[in-house]
């Protein structure tokens, strides 16, 4: 707990299967007005912490509730799963954007304490968002802004070593030793801080590797966006790594979202930032606070339909 910051925090596990939760890790401000609700989601093989530390009480979670929003860490199941159970109980994007999102949606809609919402993605979790939107666009008068951290779809080609990472490891390795335990153990390779379930990982490359269509309805994610207005949006990239080349993918995903108002701002001490992040710390490493969350603060106000009115007047 952080004992420190006037925040109350909640717990709030959403069960999906017999098996599996879903979840929300609520940090809400214990006194005075409430501004808006954010909703945070993590990325494939993540889990809800790459947007707070709770042993220091820091990152952006408990920032915003600090100031006064009231926030909800989104969780997908499986994330506090043991690897039986996700050979048990495999689940993948099908489940997710039909059953996760719209009970994550649901049960903060009927908790949430303000009507102006904004969304938060990292990595993956920046096109589940997009994707829910574009398959159901009734949501987007409800949301004020989205924040983007790092999120990567088509891979821009890149050096030797971006392609060994993607090529190699993730596309290659990964599915194989998947197919052979039953999951995706990626905590032992290091390239996440969770295992992740097979299909949910399959269906993630099949959205990089080929065209932004889901496999059981044919979805078109491309075509969805001409067709739609997606709300301002702030796309965080690191220049820690350059050789992951997060930069271009970044402005590539931008671009596919079509026309809306759109900013990316690169992070890294190259740029006079106070830290060089790396790509999973963005929300959590400890200068952040003082060095760009100010930066997303005004933001998060200037997006609101008041303020934009009047700086369309001027």
């Amino acid at each position: 707990m952080a004992l420190d910051r006037q925040i109350i925090e909640e717990r709030i596990s959403l069960p999906v299967t017999p098996m599996m939760t879903a979840g929300l890790h609520r940090f809400t401000p214990r006194n005075g007005e409430v501004k808006g609700t954010v909703l945070m989601l993590h990325g494939l093989m993540q889990g809800s912490d790459v947007f707070f530390d709770q042993v220091r009480g820091g990152g952006l979670a408990y920032y915003l509730a600090e100031k006064g929003y009231d926030v909800f860490v989104c969780q997908l199941r499986g994330r506090d799963a043991t690897n039986d159970q996700l050979k048990l109980e495999p689940f993948g994007l099908k489940q997710v954007l039909q059953e996760d999102l719209p009970l994550i949606w649901s049960s903060v809609e009927k908790r949430c304490r303000h009507q102006d919402i904004y969304l938060v993605g990292y990595q993956f979790g920046s096109l589940l968002w997009s994707a829910m939107l574009a398959r159901q666009p009734e949501l987007l008068d409800k949301v004020r802004g989205i924040l983007h951290f790092c999120p990567q779809r088509a891979l821009i080609p890149g050096g030797k070593r971006k392609n060994f990472w993607y090529d190699f490891l993730e596309r290659s390795m990964m599915p194989k030793l998947g197919k052979l335990l039953g999951f995706v153990p990626s905590q032992r390779f290091k390239i996440g801080k969770k295992n992740e379930s097979l299909p949910l990982y399959s269906d993630a490359l099949q959205w990089r590797n080929g065209e932004w269509k889901d496999q059981w309805d044919g979805f078109d994610y491309l075509a969805a966006m001409e067709n739609i207005s997606l709300p301002p949006s702030l796309y965080f990239v690191t220049l820690k790594q350059a050789w992951r080349g997060l930069e271009h993918d970044c402005r590539a995903f931008m671009f596919e979202l079509g026309h809306h108002n759109g900013r990316m701002i690169k992070l890294g001490s190259k740029v006079g930032n106070k830290a060089n992040y790396a790509r999973n710390e963005l929300c959590t490493h400890l200068k952040a606070e003082e060095d760009y969350f100010p930066l997303i603060l005004e933001w998060m106000k200037e997006v609101l339909p008041q303020n934009q009115d009047i700086q369309a007047a001027s």
